[in-house]
């Protein structure tokens, strides 16, 4: 994988897609995006970008989440999972962390997290970032690049009827491509 990625054992790509079926199948597989009587499943992957293979098939119903169609456990550990906004939750980002994985996705426009830490910056015009929120940051030029971490809140999914609270530290990188403001999480 050569050697910027050498410490990874393979980087997945879980994705899914909708596929219509013959209306004949709207009693078992019913279409949730449809006006008219429809048919259709998800189908959901897990993609190995080293094996050029699937890892992982589900056919689901249409209406499943695309987070419920993504189980993380010990497989994640040394391996970059690429994922897209359908899969964007602070809790399931944890718990690829905790399971010895990354993960590399779009943020959401409306994520705001608290810069605690810089990595790197580069054209940045002196701005301190430390301390400051997202969103308080404003890149002008498609070379003002910085490498910070982040701080996020989040609940914790009910156990035995208790919610807990969680904080964790990601790493986010934005760049801008051709005037538009674009951000990736790993």
């Amino acid at each position: 994988m050569g050697k910027r990625l050498a410490e990874f054992r393979d980087v997945m790509i879980q994705d899914s897609t909708i596929i219509r079926l013959h209306e004949s199948l709207a009693d078992k597989w019913p279409a949730t995006r449809s006006k008219k009587v429809a048919a259709g499943v998800k189908v959901a992957f897990l993609t190995s970008a080293v094996a050029n293979s699937p890892k992982s098939i589900s056919i689901l119903p249409e209406n499943t989440s695309d987070l419920k169609t993504l189980k993380v456990g010990p497989w994640a550990k040394d391996i970059i999972l690429l994922i897209d906004l359908g899969f964007y939750k602070y809790q399931l980002f944890s718990r690829i962390v905790e399971n010895g994985g990354s993960f590399v996705s779009r943020l959401k426009s409306n994520a705001n997290p608290l810069i605690i830490g810089t990595n790197q910056v580069r054209n940045c015009h002196g701005i301190d970032l430390n301390g400051k929120h997202l969103k308080d940051i404003e890149l002008e030029r498609s070379d003002d690049i910085f490498d910070v971490n982040v701080e996020v809140s989040f609940d914790r999914r009910s156990y035995r009827g208790e919610r807990k609270s969680d904080n964790k530290i990601f790493r986010l990188v934005p760049y801008i491509i051709r005037k538009q403001k674009n951000i990736i999480s790993t």
